[in-house]
């Protein structure tokens, strides 16, 4: 069964002229710049390798992953985003298939990182509490703002920020560990200018036929409003005062 799959990866990659992987932590702005490179004609990146992959109707996982390479690779380029710990299950299933353990570049053409970070971890932070309670975790241009109470919880959103920073530590450490220097993307920067940072992309890839986005509408729109405006700061100043108001509800650090 290994040699067989084995086979059908290598006729899959043969395909692959260039591939890349955008390493994300929780609302970073990931889905953003999927839908940019998308637009770029950049591959068609999106979070393929979740560990429930039944939604691709074909029996086992190794299989699953062969037509998601297979399906969506574009003008010869794949492209994939991966929380930490898809990545470390994806890179097993390649070593169930090759038969040794494997890093997405041993195994990918042509293989380049993208790093996509948020400098602002409290304003990650609570992206991610918004879009736990709200269950909204993104909205297009035509979607109507969402009416659901986002009510403050200091310890909820304490969690969040353990979250994104854990995150980050695992891809530092994973970098680290492999001697990899990926291209590092601010989310900040993105918003600001996708124009140029989509550029700097395809100038890392080596991509010289992409489609400009100068001009360009993007199909996301941005969440924050003045409802996180408000509950990021009552939280910054929950955190000024943690020590004077340690013991009333909803200002102790666990």
């Amino acid at each position: 069964m290994h040699r067989d799959n084995l086979s059908a990866l290598q006729r899959v990659l043969e395909k692959i002229k260039c591939s890349y992987s955008i390493a994300f932590t929780p609302r970073c702005g990931s889905n953003h710049l999927c839908d940019l490179l998308t637009q770029a004609e950049i591959g068609q990146p999106t979070e393929f390798f979740q560990y429930d992959l039944s939604h691709w109707k074909v029996p086992g996982a190794e299989a699953a992953i062969l037509k998601i390479l297979q399906e969506n690779t574009v003008n010869g380029i794949f492209g994939a985003k991966f929380a930490h710990d898809h990545c470390a299950w994806l890179q097993s299933v390649f070593g169930n298939i090759i038969g040794k353990k494997r890093l997405l570049a041993d195994v990918l053409p042509n293989h380049r990182w993208i790093r996509l970070v948020r400098r602002d971890k409290i304003a990650q932070a609570m992206s991610l509490y918004r879009a736990r309670v709200t269950q909204e975790w993104l909205r297009w241009q035509d979607n109507r703002k969402s009416n659901v109470d986002v009510p403050y919880d200091f310890s909820a959103i304490v969690a969040c920020y353990q979250t994104v920073v854990t995150a980050e530590l695992a891809w530092d450490v994973y970098f680290s560990e492999y001697g990899i220097e990926p291209l590092v993307i601010h989310y900040e920067e993105l918003a600001e200018c996708p124009h140029q940072t989509i550029a700097a992309i395809a100038a890392f890839l080596a991509v010289e036929n992409w489609r400009s986005l100068d001009g360009a509408e993007a199909n996301l729109r941005i969440q924050r409003d003045e409802i996180t405006a408000s509950l990021i700061g009552q939280f910054r100043q929950d955190l000024l005062e943690v020590g004077r108001l340690q013991g009333s509800a909803g200002c102790q650090l666990q």
